[in-house]
C-alpha cells in the first residue's frame, strides 16, 4: 500500500472533533483512519526500516504522521506531559544500512533507532527490538553481515 505525505487539509482535520466534521473531513482521514485503526488491533508490529542519509525513509515517515493522531493515539496529561494511547504492544524494528551505524564512527549517525524508539515511546509502545542487518555495501562483510543479522534475530 502507498501512503502519501499528510496535507495540510489532513492534517487540518485531525484537531476537529469527529462531531464537527464534514463529510469531507472524513474523506481526507480515511487512509489515517485505516492505519490508527490497524495499529490499535495489532499485538505484534513489524517496522522495516532501512537507514537512508542517516534518517527513515519517506514512506516510513508518512506512516508515521499518519498514525501520531491526538486525542487518538496519544494525548497530554494535566501536568502537560504526553500520554501514549498505544499500549500493550511488541514492536520489531527490521533496520538495513549498507555501513555500520550500531558502533564504532558510524553510531553517531544513527538517527533511525533512536528516533523510531523515541515516536514509538510517545506513542506508549515501550516493548521494541531492534535487529540489524548492516554493513550490507562494505566489501566482503555483506554475507556476514546477513547471517549475524538472521542470528540475531530472536522472536519473544
Amino acid at each position: 500500500m502507498e501512503i502519501p505525505h499528510l496535507t495540510p487539509n489532513n492534517l487540518r482535520t485531525f484537531f476537529i472533533p469527529l462531531e464537527q466534521q464534514t463529510e469531507e473531513d472524513k474523506k481526507a482521514n480515511r487512509l489515517s483512519d485505516l492505519l490508527v485503526k490497524q495499529l490499535l488491533a495489532a499485538d505484534i508490529i513489524v517496522i522495516g526500516a532501512p537507514l537512508i542519509n542517516f534518517t527513515v525513509h519517506t514512506s516510513l515517515k508518512a506512516w508515521i504522521d499518519h498514525v501520531t493522531r491526538p486525542k487518538v493515539t496519544f494525548g497530554y496529561g494535566e501536568d502537560g506531559r504526553p500520554i501514549g494511547m498505544v499500549t500493550g504492544k511488541k514492536v520489531y524494528i527490521a533496520m538495513s544500512s549498507g555501513g555500520i551505524y550500531s558502533e564504532g564512527p558510524g553510531k553517531a549517525n544513527d538517527f533511525v533507532a533512536p528516533y523510531l524508539t523515541a515516536f514509538l515511546g510517545f506513542l506508549g509502545m515501550t516493548n521494541i527490538t531492534v535487529f540489524r542487518a548492516e554493513g550490507l555495501k562494505v566489501p566482503g562483510v555483506k554475507e556476514y553481515a546477513m547471517g549475524k543479522a538472521i542470528d540475531s534475530i530472536q522472536i519473544d
